[in-house]
């Protein structure tokens, strides 16, 4: 069996659990060294003791950063491409949807979510691309949100249609140093344990409903494509985005705002009738 990325360096932003962790995993398998980054450090240790676990003489770093912080992104690249002098891979998972009506939005909310969902991939192109090798690879990850119409979802959305513009403009202007930028688009997507979580089965049930593969995603399937996209064997891939979700996007997203928010503000909501957030 070939390691196809082996002599490699991988920094994998947002990778304590989820879909950044089973890229790293995946990432690791093939032979790279890899440099995994989340904001909370228990959680971090954890996911990099179960990686050295699950992938035996892989060399997992871990480096506590949050992805919408300049300068930590900054430190957490330098120390990735420290550690063998070279980047060749980053892979920018951080992203949160956060389920909300539009007119039930401020501005600051806003701004926090474009943060995390859009500045995140920015900063890692931003600041990976001067460290990173002639035939170094970026991945982004999106969301089919970004080709839907989703109730509660507007600012997610607009966040990952940005990204995944993006990552065409960044994929254009880096081809000259031979820097490829590329998305994975998920649909619903959860591990295992937080498909279990009572707390999520209704969430689960209603994107189940639309998802035409009739099933959520697994960290897993979005993690085998963001590997083809980070390694040699997509060399001739730039500028594009891959939807791994099960052809959610194809259809509109699940409508369970009344649920949430209850049947009087959504009815209001629906008739353009403002509501104060604060109640």
């Amino acid at each position: 069996m070939t390691e196809p990325l082996i002599g490699k360096t991988a920094l994998v932003c947002g990778a304590s659990q989820g879909i950044g962790l089973a890229c790293a995993r995946a990432i690791a398998q093939d032979g790279a060294r890899v440099v995994i980054t989340g904001r909370r450090e228990g959680l971090l240790a954890k996911a990099r003791e179960q990686l050295v676990a699950e992938v035996p003489g892989a060399r997992i770093e871990s480096f506590v950063a949050d992805g919408t912080d300049e300068s930590q992104v900054k430190a957490a690249l330098a120390y990735a491409h420290g550690l063998g002098k070279r980047l060749d891979i980053i892979v920018s998972v951080v992203g949160e949807p956060v389920f909300k009506p539009l007119l039930m939005r401020e501005v600051d909310d806003v701004r926090r979510e474009l943060d995390v969902n859009f500045i995140t991939g920015f900063l890692a192109v931003r600041h990976g691309v001067p460290l990173m090798a002639r035939a170094g690879s970026i991945v982004c990850v999106s969301s089919a949100a970004a080709l839907q119409a989703n109730w509660g979802l507007s600012i997610y959305a607009s966040a990952k249609a940005a990204l995944e513009r993006f990552v065409r403009a960044a994929a254009f202007e880096l081809s000259g140093a031979g820097i490829r930028v590329n998305a994975v688009r998920p649909g619903a997507t959860l591990d295992p344990v937080r498909a279990s979580d009572p707390a999520f089965s209704g969430m689960a049930a209603a994107f189940v409903a639309v998802t035409p593969m009739g099933r959520l995603g697994h960290p897993d399937d979005v993690a085998r494509v963001v590997r083809f996209l980070a390694g040699p064997e997509s060399g001739w891939v730039t500028g594009e985005t891959v939807s791994a979700d099960g052809g959610l996007a194809q259809k509109s997203g699940p409508d369970f705002m009344d649920s949430m928010f209850g049947h009087e503000v959504m009815a209001a909501i629906r008739a353009g009738r403002p509501i104060d957030p604060a109640g």
